[in-house]
């Protein structure tokens, strides 16, 4: 949003006193004043139009360290301009007029994804500048964000992620993207040249430093073989949007009746508003929604649930947990909205929650925060409501690539839940995002991965190898992976109903490939242990025990984790424990596992949680063992401990 009166007083105060202390021999006339303007928009936000004019300037003064520093400070939200930043900015590490340098060095290795290096960089900064007050605690929070960013990437997923075209271009900026019900008609946030009106100050007056105005776009699908192919995007109406104040759209309810819409400038406050549909793309003029949820305050976005009753909206007023929150609202019988509850400290943090969207269960609430573990800016969440225990469950961040270290939000999903639509800043920069589409689009299906956990043997022996995962479909190779030289092991995630070529060169053999089929699956993790092995010419295991495994092992088997082993069985075959059977104590086994409780277990030893093919989750003890008088000893005590729902199985 634009800023307010109050910001720019004090923006233009903080210009002046650096334009005050700057030297009166280093820029006149037009060029003094295109600084000013440049300042005046980095304070903005509108870091890529600023460095454009500080470049320029600096060109003409290449020996200007303000311009030098002001440049690199804006070029590190060009998204590939954050190396040129650090080789800017690095120049002038040390130089003590400028003591935010290191600073924003460690926000260029942020947003490159080198964590550590930003932590050390953010550290650096704090120990020699003695940064205090807001800079401190602005700092804390970039280094807590660096440190979920490392966890983050650990545990990226394999989907399907693209940019949206024509939608997404240079120009302008496009966000909270909305589906109609029918998936016809695609509705997003337009701010750019194609907005209707100038470029305008807060005060509604012409400036080329001010900034454009939000405008609601329509994109029709074309009817080809992609269901998700849309054209370009056009103004959905001169009865919605106007020269002179903000329209971006919310959502369209389940029923394709009402579209919520955000409203400000011209006297309108920043509030949610609806539109009735008249037709195809045809939308009534816009009307304040009545009731308690519109306030004197930021409304920004909203979401009307499955039930038609209950509406999710984000506000900032006073008497939250800090920023904007997330609240909901309940119609009444005469349509109005009341009951404004605040969702609580489950939701809702001492930063910002925003964009709240319920899925067509019901019971899924996609939302963006700033806490929760974000890795930088907003990140993308989900949460269950649990009605059982009427209350919600802990939030989940969705996780890279979905989630970057820019602002990413806005999340919207089709029906079917087979894509979800949102909007990233990582591409273009602060303040001009892009629309993303993925697939799978519910987090429940998200969530429904699969862990390929390779193993390489030479002769029998754990063994180094580069090993290729690729798309057996298309021939993307999706990731090359190094597989550990000690333990042979190397880890990924696939996708349902796919089919993968994995692809192995290992030192001193012939090049090996074979294939992963991956079941269909709609929730639950499933881990695939699959072990590769490479020969030697003569070497016993070449033909006699692995021969014996190929012809034993079902490739379903390796999916499902099924051994086809009698458990009263006294003791495993050097054949069936070399195809990775052995005795386990099982002390679950559910399709719905969050509310099993197993941490008194880790007394006696740690829980595995394995998901399989056939949806169901099941709770192993660690211990594997190759006789069933060993992991009785185990069930036991697991017993002894508490579980008395105790038994021993086979399983991979």
């Amino acid at each position: 949003m634009l800023l307010n009166l109050r910001s720019i007083v004090c923006a233009g105060f903080v210009i002046l006193m650096s334009l005050a202390s700057y030297s009166q021999n280093a820029l006149t006339g037009p060029a003094m004043a295109r600084l000013y303007d440049a300042d005046m928009l980095f304070e903005q936000g509108e870091y890529l139009r600023a460095y454009d004019i500080y470049d320029s300037l600096w060109d003409m003064r290449p020996n200007d360290s303000y311009l030098q520093y002001k440049t690199g400070a804006s070029c590190l939200f060009r998204s590939n301009g954050r190396e040129e930043a650090y080789d800017i900015l690095k120049e002038m590490k040390g130089n003590s007029d400028y003591p935010r340098v290191t600073f924003y060095m460690a926000r260029s290795k942020h947003l490159l994804y080198k964590f550590q290096e930003a932590i050390d960089m953010y550290n650096s900064y704090l120990e020699t500048t003695k940064a205090s007050g807001t800079e401190r605690i602005e700092t804390l929070r970039l280094i807590e964000n660096c440190e979920n960013g490392i966890e983050l990437m650990e545990r990226q997923m394999a989907l399907t992620l693209e940019i949206l075209t024509p939608l997404s271009n240079k120009e302008n900026s496009q966000y909270s993207p909305v589906i109609g019900s029918e998936g016809k008609y695609l509705y997003y946030t337009s701010r750019g040249p194609d907005s209707k009106g100038d470029l305008m100050t807060d005060q509604t007056k012409y400036s080329d430093i001010g900034l454009y105005y939000e405008d609601i776009f329509v994109a029709e699908h074309q009817g080809g073989d992609d269901k998700f192919d849309f054209g370009e995007g056009k103004s959905i109406s001169d009865e919605i949007n106007t020269a002179q104040r903000h329209e971006a759209p919310m959502s369209v309810s389940y029923d394709n009746k009402i579209m919520f819409i955000y409203l400000s400038g011209d006297q309108a406050e920043e509030d949610i508003y609806i539109s009735y549909n008249a037709g195809d793309t045809a939308w009534s003029k816009p009307k304040r929604l009545e009731g308690d949820v519109n306030t004197p305050h930021y409304e920004g976005h909203a979401f009307l649930a499955p039930d038609g009753r209950t509406l999710y909206f984000s506000s900032d007023k006073p008497g939250g947990e800090g920023g904007r929150d997330i609240y909901t609202a309940t119609m009444r019988e005469d349509s109005t909205f009341g009951n404004v509850q605040n969702l609580g400290t489950k939701i809702n943090s001492e930063f910002n929650e925003d964009s709240p969207f319920i899925y067509s269960n019901g019971s899924s609430l996609y939302f963006a925060s700033e806490a929760h573990g974000s890795m930088g800016g907003y990140d993308m969440f989900y949460i269950k409501y649990d009605s059982t225990d009427s209350d919600w469950q802990e939030p989940i961040n969705l996780g890279y690539p979905i989630n970057t270290a820019d602002d990413d939000r806005f999340y919207h999903i089709t029906k079917d839940g087979d894509w979800g639509y949102f909007s990233s800043a990582r591409a273009s920069g602060e303040n001009l995002h892009d629309i993303y589409r993925v697939q799978p689009g519910t987090f429940e299906r998200l969530n429904a991965l699969v862990l390929l956990a390779g193993t390489v043997y030479a002769d029998d022996v754990p063994s180094s190898a580069l090993a290729k995962i690729i798309d057996d479909r298309t021939g993307d190779v999706l990731a090359t992976l190094v597989a550990d030289s000690a333990t042979g092991e190397f880890v990924y995630s696939l996708l349902p109903d796919h089919k993968y070529k994995i692809s192995l060169l290992a030192d001193g053999f012939e090049p090996k490939v074979e294939y992963v089929d991956v079941p269909p699956m709609k929730e639950a993790v499933l881990r695939i242990e699959y072990r590769f092995d490479f020969y030697t010419d003569g070497f016993a295991g070449s033909s006699g025990i692995q021969d014996a495994i190929d012809s034993l092992v079902d490739p379903l088997d390796l999916l499902s984790g099924v051994c086809d082993v009698e458990p009263d069985r006294e003791e495993l075959t050097e054949v069936e424990i070399a195809s990775g059977c052995s005795f386990r104590v099982q002390v679950g086994a559910y399709r719905n596992p969050g509310r099993f409780k197993y941490d008194f277990l880790r007394s006696v030893g740690e829980v595995e949680i394995k998901g399989y093919s056939d949806g169901i989750t099941r709770f192993l003890m660690g211990q594997k063992f190759t006789k069933r008088s060993e992991a009785d000893k185990l069930r036991m005590e697991c017993i002894a401990a508490g579980e008395w729902d105790s038994w021993i199985t086979v399983r991979r």
